[in-house]
Formats: C-alpha cells, sequence, structure tokens
C-alpha cells in the first residue's frame, strides 16, 4: 500500500489489460476483435522455457501483412493461406527470463502506421542433471583439439543464423528417425565437477546404418566432420528455422541440395565423440535451440506420440 491506501501501480499491467481480451485459453481466437485491431493467438497459451509457439494473426480488413518482434528479434511472418491470415514462429531460448514477454505487432492500415503489445508468458522449466566421473582426457582437450571444436561451434552457429526470405517448410515435420528419446533437450551434464552446456537437442536411439529422414523439406546449408558431433548435416528450412542432424555415418545430401520431407539425408552411426550409435537431432529457430520434442507437438505430424517407440 502507498500513502493514499492504494496499491502501488505494475509496470507491466496496463499492457496485460488491454491485451487481454485479443487471446483466448489454449491459444484459440477469441472470435472477433475491437474494430480496428488484430485478433491473435498463440498456441500453447504459455511458452514453456526452450520452447516455441504458434502465432495467428487476423488483420482487419484494408490492413496490410503485418510485422512481428519478440524478444528483441524481428520474427518472420508468412500467410496462412487465407485473405488477412498470417502466421510466425516464436521462441524462447534457455536464456529467457521466466515471466510475461512483450510480443509486438505492427500493421499498416489506410496509410498510418499501427502497433499494438500484447503479453506473452514464458512459464518455468526445470531440466535434468546427470553427473558423471570420467577420464580426464575426456572433458579437457589439448590446444590443437580445442581449436577444431572451436572452429566447428562456429561452423555450425553460422549455418543457422542466416535468415532466408523464403519458407520451404509445410506442417507437418517429421521425425528423422522413429525411436525412442535417449538424452532430453536441456539436460545438464557435469563431468567431474564441471558443468557442462545444456543439452541443444535430442539424442535418439538408431542402431547404425538407420536411415536418417530430413524433418521437413529445406536447404542443406552444412555437411561438416565435426570433432564431437561427427558427420553433421545442417538443414535451413526458411524463415530463420534449421534441423541439424549429428554422428552420421554417411552422408547422402551435398551443401546446396534442396532436400524434400522425409527423403533420406544420411545413415545413423556414432562418428565424433559418441559412446555408440544414435542420432542428435537439433532444432534452432532465429540462432537459438529449441526443444525438439516440445517443438513437434506443435508443428509434428504424430504430436501425441513424441517420437515413438
Amino acid at each position: 500500500m502507498n500513502k493514499t491506501g492504494l496499491m502501488p501501480a505494475v509496470p507491466w499491467l496496463p499492457v496485460l489489460f488491454a491485451c487481454l481480451y485479443l487471446f483466448s485459453p489454449g491459444g484459440a481466437f477469441a472470435g472477433d476483435a475491437p474494430e480496428g485491431l488484430p485478433a491473435v493467438s498463440v498456441t500453447p497459451g504459455e511458452i514453456p522455457l526452450g520452447g516455441m509457439a504458434l502465432l495467428d494473426i487476423a488483420l482487419p480488413a484494408g490492413a496490410r501483412q503485418p510485422g512481428v518482434s519478440f524478444l528483441g528479434k524481428e520474427v518472420p511472418v508468412f500467410s496462412a493461406g487465407r485473405p488477412g491470415r498470417f502466421q510466425a514462429v516464436v521462441g524462447a531460448p534457455l536464456k529467457t527470463r521466466p515471466g510475461v514477454h512483450v510480443l509486438s505487432i505492427r500493421w499498416e492500415e489506410g496509410g498510418r502506421r499501427h502497433t499494438r503489445a500484447c503479453p506473452v508468458p514464458v512459464k518455468y522449466r526445470s531440466f535434468p542433471e546427470e553427473r558423471l566421473k570420467v577420464d580426464r582426457k575426456m572433458v579437457e582437450f589439448p590446444p590443437e583439439i580445442l581449436r577444431r571444436v572451436r572452429q566447428d561451434q562456429a561452423a555450425v552457429r553460422a549455418a543457422c543464423e542466416h535468415v532466408t526470405a523464403r519458407r520451404y517448410w509445410v506442417r507437418p515435420f517429421v521425425w528423422p528417425v522413429r525411436s525412442r528419446v535417449l538424452s532430453p533437450f536441456g539436460l545438464r551434464r557435469i563431468f567431474n565437477g564441471q558443468p557442462r552446456s545444456p543439452h541443444s537437442g535430442v539424442d535418439l536411439r538408431a542402431p547404425a546404418g538407420t536411415p536418417v529422414k530430413a524433418a521437413n523439406r529445406g536447404r542443406v546449408t552444412l555437411v561438416r566432420n565435426c570433432y564431437l558431433s561427427g558427420w553433421t548435416v545442417v538443414l535451413d528450412h526458411g524463415y530463420g528455422l534449421f534441423s541439424l542432424y549429428a554422428h552420421l555415418s554417411r552422408v547422402e545430401v551435398r551443401r546446396g541440395d534442396l532436400v524434400s520431407r522425409g527423403q533420406v539425408i544420411g545413415l545413423s552411426g556414432c562418428t565424433g565423440r559418441a559412446t555408440g550409435p544414435h542420432l542428435h537431432w537439433g532444432v534452432s529457430l532465429l540462432g537459438a535451440r529449441l526443444d525438439p520434442q516440445q517443438f513437434m507437438s506443435i508443428l509434428g505430424k504424430d504430436a501425441r506420440e513424441g517420437a515413438g517407440g
């Protein structure tokens, strides 16, 4: 309470109250928005940390294609196939602070520019830890190996940072192999008491030689034999969305190839620093790694089945 006997103002409450009518539970459209305002939905209604959501926008009649920004980044927007309807994919990287964040929507109508700020909750999520005691040489690299590791990491980051001004993918995405998840996204391994970066994808059980399929249509932007991840392929699905396939024993595509959804891009293996054959699969959106399982629950073919098995 302040001296007037009233509760002190909370800075984001006006934005929240001004936009609540634009959303409905579960992300479905809340019906027609007040005249002159876009109707907006986010599915799911809360983005889990390390997850993503599908944004749907219905512009008022006469308005032009909108612009969207979230967490300090411009988000590509694409047509939903009907006049005035648009979609975008937004993500909440692991470094995101849980809480309500503002999604900014801009559009033009009648020669004037308009902006609306809408609240999007990012939900806290805990991740498992795994403590291992291993040989010192497994976690401490000599200088020449460390240089190679850093070069590999820089190459993969560069391959996933470009925002192609077109969309190759169409729903649904498919799992690259139908298998069980061995290691989930976000798992933090602690080797000899030293924490490592959270797991940036999922490890899928895949006996050596298992065909690995492209999760969706995309262009091959990287084929590289990396020290840690072995033979690695990165696919650009357009508009800042990428998928990554690692520890392959054989690669069936070349950089620059345009591949179709379900096309075999290689065979699983245990190249790089792998203790056994499996497939590491990752998803990157606008330069940030996101949880492939949660991604597939939104854009995948068999959302309720997870990865199968």
